[in-house]
Formats: C-alpha cells, sequence, structure tokens
C-alpha cells in the first residue's frame, strides 16, 4: 500500500520515526512548530538507554548510527545514591569496568542538540517549519488532513501526533488522555567540566551519574557529559559544546516555588536549600551560569484504557509523558518511533492492513509505555519523601541492600 505518513512535531520521537520510515521506503513528511533548527538550542546531555540505542541502530542508516555513536559521550558504568553529606548509600554498577559496552544496545550519554541534527540529516526535502499543528480531519482510513496555525492544510494517509505534551493530534484524538501534576518541581543548570569543578564532584560521578537524596523530598541529580566532537562532527555540536556538568534538583512545589522568577532568582532558591549539604555540591550551583537554570513544573500522563484505532496514533510525550526520574522519557519515544516504524513498513509490503498495523502499534505502545509512566512515577515518589521515618528506613534499607551485592545485582539486572 502507497502510504504518505505526516508527522506532526519534530523532536527526538518524529524525527527518528521520520528516518526510519524512509529507510523503508515509505513517503514521510514532517511539520515543526519551530522556525527553523537553529531554534533547536538545547544542548543538555540526554541519556540513551540500550533500548533507545537499539531503536535508533533500527531506524537510522548505518552512517547515521555511526555518528551517533561517535559523538556520544563516555558510558555510565555506574549510578550511586548519595546523602546530602556525599556519603554513599547505594552504588549499582551499570556496565563492568572490564567490559567493553555493547556497540549496538548501549548506554550513552548524547548531547540532546547534537543528536536531533544527526536526526535531522538527510531529511531536508520532508522538513516543514514553522508549522504547528492545530487538528485534523479524517475522510476515510486511508486519507487525513492536517491543519496548522497558518490557516494551511497537508493531505496524507497517516497523522502521527508526535508535539509532546500539548499535543493537538492528541487532544482531538483522545480528550480524556489528559496529564497531572505531580506536585513536584525540578530546577537545572550546568556548568563547564573543568580542572577547578571537577574537584567538586563526589569521586563516585567518576564512573556515572549520581543521585542525592536529602531530608524533606529534596534530591539532586548529577551527571557528567564528556563530548567527543571531532572536527568532523563539529557542525553538529551546540555553540557551548565541551565537558559539561549538569544538576537537576527537585523537591515539592510548595517548597520551591517557581513561578515568576528569573534565572538568578531559580539559582538563589536551589542555593537557600541546600544549607547544611556539602559546600562543594553548593559550589557546583554557585558557578553555574544563571541563564542555564531553567524550571519546570513535573507533569505526569494518565493511564488509559484501549481505544479504536484509526489512521491517527500518537507516539512519544503526546500520550505518554512522564517525569525524568528515570531518564526514560526519550528512550521510550525512540521506542514507538521503532516499533511504528516496523508496522508501517508492513502496510508499505503490503503484510499489514494499515489499521490493524496502527492498532498493534497502540497495544504494544500502551503495555511499555505506561509501565515507563508508573515505573517512574513511583522513582519520583521514593527520591520525595517527606516522611522522615519512610525517608530513614528507605536509607537503612539502600545501605544493607549495598553490602549484599549478590542480592543487588538480582534485584537490578
Amino acid at each position: 500500500m502507497s502510504l504518505r505518513v505526516l508527522v506532526a512535531g519534530g523532536g527526538i520521537g518524529g524525527l527518528c520515526l521520520a528516518q526510519g520510515l524512509r529507510q523503508a521506503g515509505i513517503d514521510v513528511v514532517v511539520f515543526e512548530r519551530a522556525p527553523s533548527p537553529a531554534a533547536f538550542r538545547e544542548g543538555y546531555r540526554l541519556h540513551i538507554s540500550p533500548e533507545g540505542s537499539r531503536a535508533l541502530h533500527t531506524c537510522l542508516s548505518a552512517d547515521l548510527f555511526a555518528t551517533v555513536q561517535a559523538t556520544s559521550g563516555r558510558p555510565p558504568r555506574a549510578m550511586s545514591f548519595l546523602t546530602e553529606r556525599l556519603a554513599e548509600l547505594l552504588s549499582v554498577e551499570v556496565l563492568p569496568d572490564q567490559a567493553e559496552p555493547d556497540p549496538i544496545a548501549a548506554h550513552r550519554s548524547v548531547n540532546r542538540y547534537t543528536l536531533r541534527q544527526i536526526l535531522l540529516s538527510g531529511l531536508d526535502d520532508a522538513m516543514h517549519f514553522g508549522k504547528e499543528c492545530t487538528g485534523y480531519e479524517r475522510h476515510d482510513d486511508d486519507k487525513v488532513t492536517l491543519r496548522f496555525a497558518d490557516g494551511t492544510t497537508a493531505d496524507g494517509t497517516v497523522v502521527i501526533g508526535a508535539e509532546g505534551g500539548h499535543s493537538a493530534v492528541r487532544a482531538q484524538l483522545l480528550p480524556h488522555a489528559g496529564r497531572q501534576e505531580t506536585g513536584m518541581v525540578s530546577i537545572g543548570g550546568r556548568l563547564p567540566l573543568t580542572g577547578e569543578t571537577a574537584s567538586l564532584l563526589p569521586p563516585h560521578l567518576a564512573r556515572g551519574p549520581a543521585s542525592i537524596l536529602a531530608p524533606h523530598g529534596l534530591s539532586l541529580f548529577i551527571a557528567t557529559h564528556q563530548a567527543v566532537v571531532s572536527d568532523r562532527h563539529r557542525h553538529l555540536a551546540p555553540a557551548d559544546a565541551g565537558d559539561q556538568i549538569v544538576w537537576g534538583f527537585t523537591g515539592p512545589r510548595d517548597r520551591l516555588p517557581i513561578a515568576h522568577r528569573s534565572h538568578q532568582d531559580l539559582r538563589r532558591l536551589v542555593l537557600d536549600h541546600l544549607h547544611g549539604w556539602d559546600r562543594r555540591l553548593r559550589s557546583l550551583v554557585e558557578q553555574s551560569d544563571p541563564a542555564t537554570v531553567n524550571a519546570t513544573l513535573l507533569r505526569t500522563a494518565v493511564p488509559i484504557e484501549a481505544w479504536s484505532p484509526s489512521n491517527v496514533t500518537v507516539l512519544g510525550d503526546a500520550i505518554h509523558s512522564m517525569p525524568p526520574s528515570l531518564g526514560m522519557g526519550a528512550n521510550i519515544a525512540l521506542r514507538d518511533a521503532e516499533v511504528l516504524t516496523q508496522k508501517l513498513a508492513a502496510v508499505h509490503d503490503g503484510r499489514l492492513a494499515l489499521v490493524r498495523a496502527i492498532g498493534e502499534y497502540e497495544r504494544e505502545m500502551r503495555g511499555y509505555g505506561f509501565a515507563a509512566v508508573s515505573a517512574s512515577n513511583r522513582a519520583l515518589r521514593q527520591s520525595a519523601m517527606t516522611n522522615p521515618f519512610a525517608f530513614a528506613a528507605t536509607k537503612a534499607a539502600m545501605r544493607l541492600l549495598n553490602v549484599l551485592p549478590p542480592v543487588k545485582k538480582r534485584i537490578f539486572r
């Protein structure tokens, strides 16, 4: 069957899908709200899991996947949980020191901007910028029109809503599939990784990211991104490319009032809550350029029951947005792109009917997608315990697990 796939949204998931469909010989067009690729200025670290890396390998050409490999930072070998005084609670091995990462299904540290530039490669004729989707109109099971804020339209066979948490496609397709506040706020920033700033890092950061768990539901995530930017790939890096320390401070909304605060005020708000913490952690925040400090009110999707499939569907944050507690959001969006690519390729080859293929994708996506939402919310609650007795019990359990390597290995396998 001849397909023309209209993708609303040029984020990580939508672009990976477009690459996968191109590889399968399917006509695909992407409509992105941003005015141009230059508007993609995010330069923060993004963790790609083995699952997400496998999806990239499936959807990208061999050359583009090799570029992802070449521009990835040093892979994490462990994840640590520490107290606000930097005492170890638990350290979980991700990759043994003597082991080499799987060349395909690997943990990767990537620059979000760089990954997006790679995913845009070769899509010039398929990309339309300055196109904000406002809705769609289905004419049949294989005819649909996408509408845009500028009054224009586009006709195709399939519409994919990949515009993130405020998706207009999802709002029309699944008006009951909303998002709700978690009651938590995250404030994040970054600073260059230099000899001076490296001296402020806990030794655990040499092997991977660390999560600082503190009383009153407060936590601080810290990671480094050590870029591999050769002259050949320098055009893919943001202007502020270089080794970075990134951090995210999370806490209850009532303790972190972020509304109408400047970047400078947000940094001060974090520092106000770091009294009594190890001075090195305070220094990391103090030395972060206020311009890099931003705040987010954490929201989450609410799992919903199955719906009747059609030639309109959604992927990524448009349907299963989640807090960043486990770093799963982008990886689940990449998995969506992989599964949907495979289903639509089967339609293109005449092996599946279109609506059946979309239904199979949605059934799989609901399963792993909402499971990831639940896991991320559970992790957020565990890191945000305000009950002092529950918090003390959790720390004791982590310390006990840390001295039982066989049990720890089995649990985190």
